[in-house]
């Protein structure tokens, strides 16, 4: 084993005298060798190992992942170091906030302290290399008596997360060493490498829906406040060897320019040392932009995000690369030296897993000794950015106006910025600001704090500029969504505030948000006891608003536990309110029980004695919901949605594309959900060539959409999400085209923006909703509908469309007049069922809170009397 310099490692023992062991010891094989993985216990049993032998690596099981593995944490430094850590959290914690930290104070700290650097692998549970650069790397810290080692020691802290997804990395390895000598070597999983959202699991670093993120994002980024973030990854084979930053534009500008100038300096040093090391096909300044705050949580916390991507094996066996076979993508060209890739990596040869452990290990170690000889500047300049946030002028703060039509979703807004360490106050009484009015109980989230820019990015309107590949040309493809605006996302009003102004505030705590707050109306005819009270004896009906998104948690419970539960088709007052159509009518309740289920819930409830019932509401039962989910490695909307539907408490079956094939689908279905994919991926499935017979096929063509025709023609409905409405269209010869069908990107583009939509609230999809909607659209489809023939009946109803105007309202969009007026939701007949198309993506990531109801209206509506 040699040490980071060339120089052998000491055979070495702590002060207690117990040997430490190598991975090739422990594992019976050198991380990075071909075709050999270890299982995550075997990787954390070598991690556990280091702590229990070095008194340089302190090793910590942080909690389970979702599925229940050790999501781990091994902190390396100097021996006095670890003796000390509470002392450098300190530090780390009075330079991230300069109100409490005057200028003398802090450059006393930056002498004192460390740079902390957060080194975090395989997120991607598919991208190996660089678990297992950690491991060799690890033991190397542990071991090395080299002056670069005692270097790097002395001046950084490092966080090392040996994957950020521990269940994934284990599913990997199971399904690796299950294919290794067969046909299906190196595939992919046929799952979802992370149980809910696959890929997406580093989109979600904003919200922070997932156990492992918040794990990462509670126990460590807010724990130690780290200067810089090594998220480690791996991309397509046939492009660069290696990416570093510096990015591309654009970037966020809520990211500090001295943030965006050291990550060009540092990923300039890391590639220089690439180059020297003869390392080829190292670029900079391709494909990866920093614009989404969903992947780079540090740049709204003083520290930066330095992303490698290494070019892909097949897991951990070689492939063979000629040079012919590397393709240009996105504007870069792999076979061509140019000043941001100036040694082109010719091919010819085999890309192993060793090339990917060696690239890593080598940017790995020009990270640390940046981090460690800068030492004072890393810490200084970290001081720098806090300054400038919370010496912000303008804009000055946010405000959520008390009384919104949700205040649960209100307040899961207002959590995701907590958890990012935002700071939120509550108006104790009326206030004016900017000349309007607020009044009392409103929040208020001043942006002059040390994580102003978190709050500001999610909560402002996205401008993303118009970008081409050429003047002229197509558009560049962002490298993630343009608009994140959470306001929008969540139906939530959302007021930027662009001067000071006086207020009586309180500090609102975590507690506070966790409670829920009751609308609750009972009019005066109701049964009244002899000191005026309502008579609890007496029948009491209740009527629950359906413009909150508790209202499907509660009335899931209540279908489970076998109330009696209808809707109402049209408007009704009750006790001076206005229950839109779609309320939800509850039976068989005292008023008490009822009680309890909004103040839990957060709902709007009416209590009505039997004789005020509508005189129109349709009986609802539980809905006997499948949802498919295809043997694709990239199925996330399905595991997004899976996600969702438990979480309110939907009862749901997993349905698998033999059951589709079999067929009888209506005997166990009143619902089919088919989550956003293409429908050739529905339809075809994984190549035979690639999957075994059980994992490859889809649906099987014509057989299995042949079963979904005739589910919906005997009175089932079919939800399609985003692609699959392709599917949905040409399959039931539904009355609708997709007005985007074949329009080049140069014509529209609208890779993830949020727009206006027009709903009909009338509609059972639309009920509980205003006219005016935000709505997240990413390449979605946009539908023209037939209309009547002949003077008939409307063969399909639009539940809501685009405006005629621009619908953009955060984000980019390129050619919007070919959106307008279209369709965005469609509700098609078909026989005795239905199929329910949805163009925009109304549970996007979790995110898009204000339009799940839409979604969980259409799972309704299958059961509808």
């Amino acid at each position: 084993m040699q040490g980071p310099n060339g120089s052998g490692a000491r055979n070495a023992s702590d002060a207690n005298g117990r040997g430490i062991m190598s991975p090739a010891e422990m594992l019976g094989f050198t991380p990075g060798e071909a075709r050999k993985l270890p299982s995550w216990p075997q990787v954390v049993a070598y991690f556990r190992h280091l702590g229990e032998a070095s008194d340089r690596v302190q090793f910590e099981e942080l909690g389970p992942a979702t599925e229940g593995q050790p999501f781990v944490l091994a902190t390396i430094a100097a021996p006095e170091t670890l003796a000390d850590l509470e002392r450098y959290r300190e530090i780390q914690r009075r330079l991230a906030d300069p109100r409490i930290t005057d200028e003398a104070e802090a450059e006393r700290l930056v002498g004192e302290g460390k740079t902390v650097v957060l080194l975090t692998c395989s997120i991607h549970s598919t991208e190996v290399g660089s678990t297992l650069m950690a491991l060799n790397v690890a033991h190397e810290l542990a071991t090395g008596d080299d002056e670069q080692t005692r270097a790097i020691l002395d001046g950084v802290i490092l966080l090392l997360v040996p994957s950020l997804n521990p269940d994934g990395w284990q599913l990997v390895y199971e399904w690796y060493t299950k294919t290794l000598g067969t046909p299906h070597e190196g595939t992919a999983p046929p799952t979802l490498y992370h149980t809910y959202t696959g890929h997406d699991n580093n989109r979600d670093w904003f919200m922070l829906t997932q156990v492992e993120n918040r794990l990462a994002v509670e126990r460590i980024h807010n724990r130690w406040h780290p200067q810089i973030v090594f998220d480690q990854h791996q991309m397509m084979a046939d492009g660069a060897r290696f990416f570093l930053p510096p990015y591309i534009d654009p970037y966020d500008p809520n990211v500090d320019p001295i943030l965006q100038q050291q990550i060009n300096q540092l990923g300039a040093a890391m590639v220089a040392d690439l180059t020297a090391a003869g390392k080829a096909g190292v670029a900079t300044g391709i494909i990866f932009d920093a614009f989404s705050p969903s992947r780079a949580y540090q740049h709204y916390h003083g520290g930066v995000r330095i992303l490698s991507e290494a070019a892909s094996c097949k897991i951990c066996t070689p492939i063979t690369l000629t040079e012919d076979r590397l393709r240009e993508a996105r504007g870069f060209n792999p076979r061509v030296a140019t000043s941001n890739h100036p040694l082109p990596w010719r091919g010819g040869g085999e890309w192993t897993i060793g090339d990917i452990v060696d690239y890593e290990r080598i940017a790995t170690y020009a990270l640390l000794n940046n981090a460690a000889r800068a030492r004072d500047r890393w810490l200084r300049n970290f001081y720098r950015v806090h300054q400038h946030a919370v010496a912000r002028t303008a804009p000055h703060a946010f405000v959520l106006p008390a009384g919104g039509r949700d205040p649960g979703a209100a307040h899961e807004l207002l959590a995701a910025l907590q958890t990012g360490g935002v700071e939120i106050a509550r108006a104790t009484a009326p206030f004016t600001a900017d000349g309007v009015q607020y009044p009392a109980g409103s929040y208020v989230i001043p942006l002059a704090q040390p994580y102003g820019p978190f709050a500001k990015t999610l909560l402002e309107i996205q401008h993303y500029p118009d970008l081409r590949l050429y003047p002229g040309g197509p558009p560049k493809p962002p490298y993630d969504i343009t608009a994140q605006t959470l306001g929008l996302q969540f139906g939530v009003e959302t007021v930027q505030i662009e001067h000071p102004f006086e207020a009586a505030l309180e500090p609102v705590t975590p507690e506070d948000l966790r409670e829920t707050s009751a609308r609750i109306v009972s009019p005066a005819a109701l049964p009244r006891d002899r000191q005026g009270g309502r008579a609890r004896d007496a029948a009491t009906v209740g009527l629950i608003g359906a413009e909150t998104n508790g209202s499907a948690r509660a009335v899931n419970r209540l279908l489970a536990d076998g109330a009696r539960v209808a809707r109402t088709a049209e408007p009704f007052e009750a006790g001076g309110r206005s229950f839109a159509p779609g309320a939800f009518v509850v039976e068989g309740l005292d008023a008490d029980a009822l009680e309890r289920l909004a103040r839990e819930h957060g709902l709007t409830l009416g209590l009505l004695s039997p004789g005020m019932l509508p005189d129109v509401r349709r009986p609802l039962r539980q809905p006997r919901i499948g949802l498919y989910r295809s043997h694709r490695p990239n199925g996330i909307d399905e595991g997004w949605t899976r996600f969702i539907l438990e979480r309110y408490g939907f009862a749901f079956a997993t349905v698998r594309d033999g059951e589709i094939r079999q067929g009888g689908l209506g005997d166990r279905y009143d619902c089919l959900v088919l989550p956003h994919q293409a429908a050739k991926e529905i339809l075809e499935g994984n190549s035979a060539a690639d999957y075994p017979p059980e994992f490859s096929g889809g649906i099987g063509g014509e057989q299995g959409a042949a079963n979904l025709r005739r589910f919906v023609e005997e009175g089932g409905t079919l939800v399609a999400l985003g692609g699959a409405c392709e599917l949905a269209i040409e399959q039931l010869y539904l009355p609708v085209t997709d007005a985007l069908a074949g329009v080049k990107a140069e014509q529209f583009y609208a890779p993830g923006a949020i727009f206006r939509i027009i709903v009909d609230p009338e509609q059972p999809v639309g009920y509980g909703y205003e006219r005016d909607v935000a709505a997240l659209f990413m390449h979605g489809p946009a539908f023209d509908v037939a209309g009547p023939a002949g003077g008939g009946r409307e063969v399909a109803a639009v539940v809501a469309r685009y405006p005629l105007s621009n619908p953009l309202l955060s984000g980019w969009v390129l050619g919007p007049g070919h959106v307008a007026g279209k369709a965005a939701i469609v509700d098609a007949p078909v026989g005795r069922g239905r199929a329910i198309l949805f163009g925009i993506r109304p549970q996007f990531r979790a995110q898009a809170r204000g339009t799940y109801r839409l979604l969980f209206n259409a799972l309704y509506a299958s059961a509808l009397g």
